[in-house]
């Protein structure tokens, strides 16, 4: 299943991507097209610049810290823990972490995702009558879709509401060892939650902005609960490039048939967009 999950992140990111790159090939064209039958006049700007639509890609990376339990085919759960001094130590690097998102934006209106693949190693270990300590190997993906609305639009400030769902897929291998044995034991869950969340953006001028987005869900459908917050601070380079870094938490908790999944996800990030 570890394979087939990293083969599967693989052939997303690279459908997210073209996707990306088909939809900018037909929307361009289209928006070089003069409706009106009128020469424009020299001096006047491009057309996309008028348009409402625009369309941009992020690609990031995430050094995030993993802490909480997990259990696997009906063996005691364990407390694991990835430290962030940890990181580069515990993530697997082949094949390598993915992390992308994207929005296609129509006016007030927008259509936003993010893709997540992440593989890494913790140990831990799980209380009890006798001393176990555990080793997880966790292979991720989080891949969340999200319709927009625009509620509040300024020259300063930008605020959205957020609606949609956040996709799980993973594979994980516990191991508990103790006095006399080890026990190991793996399994493969996938789960959808919806969600519902806000995205707000203030222009702190000088090309710096500040970004800030949260967003909660699970309700039982999937997992029990599942939400999120970031933050970061935005710098704008030119119209089509923008810098930032910032903080990132995740946290959910999914139990179900002996799978249990109760941990949060958390550190800084770093990235940059491209605005078509």
């Amino acid at each position: 299943m570890s394979q087939n999950l990293s083969s599967i992140a693989r052939a997303i990111g690279r459908t997210f991507a073209s996707a990306l790159a088909i939809c900018m090939l037909g929307i361009f064209p289209a928006l070089g097209q003069d409706d009106s039958g009128q020469d424009q006049k020299p001096d006047s700007p491009p057309p996309w610049a008028q348009s409402p639509l625009s369309i941009s890609l992020t690609s990031y990376l995430w050094f995030t810290s993993l802490s909480g339990d997990i259990g696997v085919g009906g063996l005691p759960p364990a407390d694991i823990d990835v430290d962030f001094k940890d990181i580069f130590e515990k993530i697997d690097w082949f094949p390598p972490p993915i992390m992308i998102a994207g929005e296609v934006r129509y006016d007030r209106a927008a259509f936003l995702t993010d893709f997540i693949y992440l593989g890494m190693e913790g140990e831990g270990a799980s209380p009890g009558p006798l001393p176990l300590t555990a080793e997880a190997e966790l292979k991720t993906l989080i891949m969340t879709f999200a319709g927009a609305y625009r509620v509040v639009q300024s020259e300063s400030v930008d605020l959205d509401l957020l609606a949609g769902a956040r996709l799980w897929m993973l594979d994980t291998t516990l191991s508990l060892t103790g006095p006399l044995a080890t026990r190991q034991r793996g399994g493969s869950e996938a789960w959808v939650d919806p969600l519902v969340g806000i995205a707000g953006h203030v222009k702190l001028g000088g090309g710096f902005a500040l970004k800030a987005e949260g967003d909660v869900g699970g309700f039982g459908v999937g997992s029990d609960l599942d939400w999120q917050v970031l933050g970061a601070l935005q710098y704008q380079v030119d119209d089509s490039l923008t810098l930032e870094a910032g903080y990132r938490y995740l946290a959910v908790d999914y139990d179900d048939d002996g799978f249990l999944f109760d941990v949060a996800l958390q550190g800084p990030i770093i990235g940059g967009s491209i605005r078509f």
